[in-house]
């Protein structure tokens, strides 16, 4: 696993901190008030399988949590890199991308075509 990000971890543990602050005893009290709602009766197969369900979704959130603050914390990573490697070069394209019409100026090869349709400047006067 990645080293996180200070901010990534107090974001985690925010959460974990506040659930850590319910007992297992009231949590599973929350469980079994959830389950009897659904109404399963406590000692049945079906009350067991409702209980260790929310013991499942609940250990599925965690992960979910942890693998978003990891994907967060590689794409913050990749852009600070990227950043990095173009801070270095101070040309600025200042062509325009797309005429007044939405047509774009360059290729799919990325060659400048120059801008298209009426009240464009001419480069060639031929053309």
């Amino acid at each position: 696993m990645t080293s996180f990000n200070m901010r990534y971890v107090l974001i985690a543990l925010v959460p974990l901190a506040v659930a850590g602050c319910v007992s297992s005893e009231d949590q599973q009290a929350t469980n079994q008030d959830k389950c009897a709602s659904y109404g399963y009766r406590q000692g049945t197969n079906r009350f067991a399988d409702c209980m260790m369900d929310q013991d499942q979704k609940r250990a599925d959130d965690q992960q979910r949590t942890m693998d978003d603050l990891e994907r967060q914390d590689r794409r913050d990573r990749r852009r600070a890199k990227d950043f990095e490697s173009t801070a270095g070069s101070s040309i600025i394209d200042d062509r325009p991308q797309y005429d007044k019409d939405g047509n774009p100026n360059f290729d799919t090869q990325g060659n400048y075509q120059g801008c298209h349709g009426i009240g464009c400047k001419v480069d060639n006067p031929d053309g």
